[in-house]
């Protein structure tokens, strides 16, 4: 059996969906994880009504897609391409959460799968 164990960062570049939507609609924490198989957390702050979604930097391997594996309660989430995003309903004002995974090949050739649940906390 092989091992392979790598470190990898999930650099979040945040873009914001909407016309008129500015960079600090939404804060997404970078998040690290040391494996082609692994389970992370992450976090993140949206302003109510404002989306954003966030790029996938750092990982040693070759993505094949990345898909919602649990909807969020309050907002919405999705996949565009292979980029992850969270919609804050307008109005609400609380905690959300929601989890995707990225799939696809590790450096080595075998197969990768990361589960990243995240907690969102929507701010007026």
């Amino acid at each position: 059996m092989r091992k392979h164990v790598f470190l990898a960062i999930l650099g979040f570049a945040c873009t914001s969906f909407g016309g008129d939507a500015q960079a600090q609609d939404c804060v997404v924490t970078p998040m690290m994880f040391n494996s082609h198989v692994a389970n992370v957390e992450g976090e993140m702050t949206v302003k109510a009504g404002k989306g954003c979604g966030f790029g996938l930097n750092g990982i040693q391997g070759a993505i094949t897609e990345a898909v919602i594996v649990q909807k969020p309660k309050a907002g919405m989430a999705g996949v565009r391409g292979i980029m992850p995003f969270y919609v804050a309903k307008p109005g609400y004002q609380g905690p959300d959460e929601f989890s995707y995974a990225i799939v696809g090949t590790d450096q080595y050739g075998g197969p990768m799968r990361v589960t990243s649940k995240m907690t969102v906390t929507v701010v007026p």
